[in-house]
């Protein structure tokens, strides 16, 4: 009997011990060749959101749970077309910086791989989300994995998260307590809390727009009205 219940106790502490996941999401730099007639040019790096991406995977080593492991997203096609543009390699780049961060990037091309991949059920090939953090372009409907690239072009379907698409979202993918932050420009104005009503779990999100020209973890624009909103 003392046998059975041992192996019952044993059996319920399974899934507590299991591993959880932190995400890290990165999002596409736009091209020059758009930008440069803007007045308000985006992306003069092309990194940003990969650099962002590796700082907050630094800070997060230090504080995570060690069951905790970091998985990195980054929506590949528009670094491989800035990388057209500016012949780099910056595919290998990214990998190179993931390398020295303990990390590796996995890429998506639109935006139902990365649904697919947001998709877990707490087994150990799928465990669920404790944490999910976007660096990328946004506006307050949207996550826009590719700005002034392919968009620009009208090719929107593939290429942004509209919070029309948050319902093919399960807040059964993440833990009870995960938190998740947005460091999108203007999500804090609408897509944050359409994604705590849906997924049923608080973002942080910018009201205002943010700012990646500094380097490491973005900061809210210098400007009225502009903080971190739920």
């Amino acid at each position: 009997m003392r046998l059975v219940l041992l192996l019952w106790l044993l059996a319920a502490l399974v899934p507590a011990l299991q591993a959880q996941e932190i995400i890290l999401l990165s999002g596409g730099p736009a091209v020059r060749s758009f930008e440069k007639f803007k007045i308000n040019s985006h992306d003069k790096y092309w990194g940003n959101f990969i650099d962002s991406a590796l700082q907050r995977a630094k800070d997060l080593q230090a504080e995570a749970k060690t069951t905790d492991k970091i998985v990195w997203l980054v929506f590949r096609p528009s670094y491989l077309s800035r990388g057209r543009e500016d012949n780099q390699d910056y595919l290998k780049i990214i990998e190179e910086r993931g390398k020295l961060v303990g990390v590796s990037p996995i890429y998506f091309d639109n935006k139902n791989q990365l649904l697919t991949l947001l998709r877990r059920d707490g087994s150990k090939d799928k465990p669920k989300i404790s944490r999910l953090e976007y660096f990328g372009h946004s506006n307050k409907k949207c996550w826009m994995f590719d700005y002034s690239n392919r968009v620009d072009g009208g090719a929107l379907e593939p290429l942004v998260l509209h919070v029309d698409d948050l319902e093919k979202i399960s807040g059964s993918s993440f833990t009870p307590d995960a938190e998740c932050v947005s460091y999108g420009c203007h999500s804090g104005e609408e897509f944050s809390q359409r994604w705590r009503m849906i997924v049923g779990r608080p973002m942080v999100g910018a009201v205002g727009k943010t700012d990646y020209s500094d380097g490491g973890m973005p900061k809210i624009s210098k400007g009225k009205g502009g903080t971190w909103a739920y």
